[in-house]
């Protein structure tokens, strides 16, 4: 696993990665749909997970998690380092 700025990486088999990032503001699963549509309008096969309680959200994805934290703040749930 690497850690990049608060953001931590694995490498999975395909070329995408599992990204866990901190991310502040989720309250609802109304919350989650507005993050995995912000994700899946630039990769379309990722998956997204969330945990309400932890704000946490846990991406596979093809994404950087520069370019994932920044969709994710851009959405309105600001992504903590």
């Amino acid at each position: 696993m690497t850690s990049l700025q608060g953001y931590y990486l694995t490498k999975i088999e395909g070329g995408s990665a599992m990204i866990s990032l901190k991310v502040s503001g989720m309250t609802c699963g109304g919350c989650i749909n507005a993050v995995t549509r912000a994700i899946q309008a630039q990769d379309p096969q990722a998956q997204v997970f969330a945990d309400l309680a932890a704000q946490t959200v846990e991406l596979e994805t093809s994404l950087s998690s520069e370019i994932a934290g920044q969709l994710i703040t851009d959405a309105g749930f600001p992504v903590s380092s």
